[in-house]
């Protein structure tokens, strides 16, 4: 009698040590949860744009919870000289990072911001913003 192709996938899987299954299950959880990576979603004013005057703050919005404690946001002006408060801090939701800033003149600007989830994992980055009429 000839053997089939399911008859051979039976054997296989038949043959599959236990182990096996349980190293397989943790490579998939292992890369289900590296896609649980905190990232920016959303920021104001939004990332290379242009406003018409100075907004009071800059807004970070995160898909993960931040940590206060290791996490930062700082806007720069074209001379590269920080120009905000140095008040950044976390919402009681703890998903978004702001930081006031005085009234700014025209110009080009650029947010700096590191951000520390509390699963640990980081994620960093800039963009720039534009002040003109």
């Amino acid at each position: 009698m000839p053997i089939t192709k399911a008859d051979m996938f039976k054997g296989i899987f038949m043959r599959t040590p236990p182990f096996a299954v349980v190293i397989l299950s943790l490579a998939l959880l292992s890369a289900v949860s590296a896609l649980a990576h905190s990232a920016l979603v959303r920021a104001s004013p939004a990332t290379g744009t242009r406003v018409l005057k100075s907004p009071p703050r800059v807004e970070l919005w995160s898909t993960e919870e931040i940590e206060p404690a290791f996490s930062s946001v700082a806007v720069f002006g074209e001379g590269g000289h920080e120009v905000d408060n140095r008040d950044a801090a976390v919402s009681t939701d703890k998903k978004m990072l702001a930081v006031s800033i005085p009234p700014l003149p025209f110009g080009r600007y650029r947010v700096a911001w590191h951000v520390v989830a509390v699963d640990t994992h980081k994620a960093e980055g800039s963009f720039p913003f534009v002040i003109s009429p």
